[in-house]
């Protein structure tokens, strides 16, 4: 040690007390000493002084070694003791060595003083560090009696041997309902597929309570030693009304958008029918009387070659032809008691009289009606929009419309031979867009495949 040794020594003889010193010196001790001769100096210098070691010779006036023992224990100041004496039986040496003496040495023999007062040294601070070292595991043990045993999460211990419940705390065993004896049986090998060290998450699993009930929980692991023994420390979170939360909200979202869909369809349905109707009722009618007009004057006009009033004729009719597909193709069929296929049919024999599109309408696959009349008017728009993009844009010679059912759903893919174009690059129009957020409503999906001089294929399906 860097300061000096503090040496408490209990001698009435002055001379040994000298002798002792001597002793001690030779052997390069460097010490402070204070020397008492009877019980209240002795006390006084316990409290006082704080010695490191005590030497002791047996017999004093009214006081012996084995009193002056007992009184430093009782003190709190459990250093080495060594007994000096002249004479001693072999059994007092005994007793005073089971009282917690250290070693007893005769006066006649002080050559072996500093390796004894050595050794009690070494051996009281191994003591006290043996001390130290339980207190601070008895300290571990309440730190992990709190963190473990008094957690309000479900906690439990895993042998990474047998990869059973070596331990588990009263939180899990209240929220899972199996006794302490009843976790220590089960089995936790199938929760974790992979080991990795240190801290991981080892995901979400669905754990079984006792009485049966299913609980979806985030299990989070740390490896440890525990008794020696490699273990996972595991903490379970029950996450099962949060999940539960999560996906009403989730439904609830979806709802909303369904919603807000089909308000959407039905006011642009509203409006498509507004337009048509006023295009058929109104527009067209004073064109129709526009060219009542015109066929009186052509009639009537003593011009044998009225050019300009027979080309405003055409045209009025044209128009009117344009019209009328027009107010047909934004007015809503009336589907009831017309079925899909019919009415797809209808679609294309109406098309404009210019299209030089061959068009091929495939229902072998369509041998069952659709009972809901808003799915059936769905699957119309889409193929009118289609049609529409196919004839503007494709430069198609050829297109096929093929329509089939299956028990669970009903499946619309129209195919042609256009130019196509790369589904990655090109932005999704408003028309795809439209036809996405249909089939969506009826949580059904789109996809199209196409390449750059390949055509394009249109997929729809549609559970029911």
């Amino acid at each position: 040690m860097d300061r000096p040794l503090k040496i408490l020594h209990l001698e009435d003889l002055s001379a040994d007390a000298e002798m002792v010193d001597r002793v001690l010196r030779k052997a390069k001790f460097h010490f402070e000493k204070r020397l008492v001769l009877d019980r209240p100096d002795f006390i006084r210098e316990l409290r006082d002084f704080r010695p490191d070691i005590i030497l002791s010779d047996h017999s004093l006036p009214a006081f012996n070694s084995l009193e002056a023992l007992r009184i430093s224990r009782e003190e709190g100041i459990p250093v080495p003791f060594i007994l000096i004496t002249a004479t001693v039986s072999e059994e007092y040496a005994v007793s005073v060595i089971k009282e917690g003496a250290s070693d007893y040495i005769l006066k006649d023999r002080l050559e072996r003083l500093p390796n004894a007062v050595q050794n009690a040294l070494d051996k009281y601070r191994m003591e006290s560090e043996r001390i130290l070292a339980n207190e601070a595991l008895r300290s571990s043990e309440q730190k992990y009696k709190l963190l473990f045993e008094g957690n309000p999460m479900p906690m439990w211990m895993v042998s990474l041997k047998s990869l059973g419940i070596i331990d588990v705390n009263e939180a899990a065993i209240r929220h899972y309902g199996y006794t302490r004896e009843e976790f220590l049986t089960i089995q936790t090998g199938n929760l974790w597929s992979e080991r990795n060290p240190g801290i991981y998450r080892s995901g979400i699993w669905k754990h079984k309570k006792k009485d049966g009930t299913l609980i979806d929980v985030e299990v989070i692991a740390h490896e440890l030693m525990h008794e020696n023994e490699p273990a996972l420390l595991t903490l379970a979170i029950d996450i099962t009304e949060k999940r539960r939360a999560e996906e009403e909200l989730a439904r609830q979202t979806d709802l909303q958008q369904k919603l807000i869909t089909q308000t959407s369809i039905l006011v642009q349905e509203r409006e498509r029918e507004e337009i048509g109707k006023e295009l058929h009722d109104n527009i067209n009618q004073l064109l129709a009387a526009s060219k009542l007009y015109l066929d009186i004057g052509i009639k009537e006009s003593e011009d044998t070659s009225p050019e300009a009033l027979l080309r405003c004729y055409d045209n009025l009719n044209l128009a009117m032809e344009e019209i009328r597909q027009l107010s047909q193709s934004l007015v809503a069929p009336s589907l009831g008691g017309v079925s899909l296929d019919q009415a797809l049919r209808k679609l294309i024999d109406n098309l404009p009289l210019g299209s030089s599109l061959q068009l091929d309408l495939d229902t072998n696959g369509y041998h069952e009606d659709v009972d809901d009349e808003n799915i059936k008017l769905t699957c119309y728009r889409i193929v009118q929009v289609q049609l529409n993009n196919i004839i503007k844009h494709a430069r198609a010679k050829r297109a096929t419309i093929q329509l089939k059912r299956t028990p669970g759903a009903l499946e619309l893919a129209i195919r042609d031979d256009g130019i196509g174009f790369n589904t990655k690059k090109k932005n999704q129009g408003i028309g795809l867009r439209n036809i996405k957020n249909r089939v969506g409503f009826y949580n059904g999906a789109v996809t199209i495949d196409s390449e750059p001089g390949k055509g394009c294929v249109l997929t729809v399906t549609i559970p029911l």
